[in-house]
């Protein structure tokens, strides 16, 4: 009896041995408690958007980008200042043309010109998805010139130049103000409406077009990014 009470204790000092041994093992190499590692499909991209690895949702781009159509039906992608003159003559005879019989005022006209693209031309067909370049193509209209508005206050009448024997205000109807008012407006046009000035716009439309949606799609997928082309 007392053998075997002594080998009982043997036997219980060798496990109160090998128990002090591997937490004396555990403290000196710095184990950490398990930790069980889960992935729940959800990744943080930044305060506002997070992006659903596995949701099995399938977005539909051109939905998202349709959707935002009617808040930037125009897009104002370029803008253009310049200045017209036109000269008004007053003859004193008006089938003779010598200076000394005519009277000459300038009149000069600012406005700006605005280039434009349509963007509520778009459908579901501009709008390409590419899986796997993961691309988004979305394809506009050319920019154009859409408007051009006067300056009031930029409206600069001349003071008459008189000759020898034509002096005093030239004198204008209601229709004379008119047509010279169109001939100015129809000069701004051809002054802004240039080849150049179009390659310009289109080049912003691009650009402009790109950098809107871009955002949008970013926060649906951020893999994705956008191409503006035209039609």
């Amino acid at each position: 009896m007392k053998n075997r009470q002594k080998n009982l204790n043997i036997i219980a000092g060798i496990l109160a041995l090998l128990i002090l041994t591997v937490v004396i093992w555990g403290y000196l190499h710095g184990t950490e408690p398990i930790h069980t590692q889960f992935s729940d499909g959800i990744e943080q991209i930044d305060l506002d958007t997070i992006y659903l690895r596995s949701s099995g949702v399938e977005v539909n781009f051109s939905e998202v980008i349709l959707s935002h159509q009617s808040e930037t039906r125009k897009l104002i992608v370029s803008t253009q200042d310049g200045t017209v003159t036109t000269k008004l003559t007053d003859r004193l005879i008006k089938q003779l043309d010598f200076d000394f019989l005519k009277k000459t005022q300038n009149v000069s006209y600012s406005g700006t010109g605005y280039f434009v693209v349509d963007l509520d031309n778009l459908t579901a067909a501009n709008i390409i998805e590419d899986k796997d370049e993961k691309t988004v193509t979305i394809q506009i209209d050319h920019a154009y010139l859409q408007a051009i508005e006067i300056d009031p206050n930029k409206v600069i009448v001349d003071d008459v130049k008189e000759s020898l024997l034509a002096w005093g205000d030239i004198k204008l109807t209601v229709a004379d103000y008119n047509a010279v008012e169109q001939d100015l407006r129809t000069r701004l046009e051809e002054k802004f409406n240039t080849a150049a000035n179009g390659q310009a716009a289109d080049e912003l439309a691009l650009q402009m077009v790109k950098e809107i949606y871009e955002p949008v799609v970013k926060a649906i997928d951020r893999r994705y990014s956008v191409i503006a082309q035209f039609k």
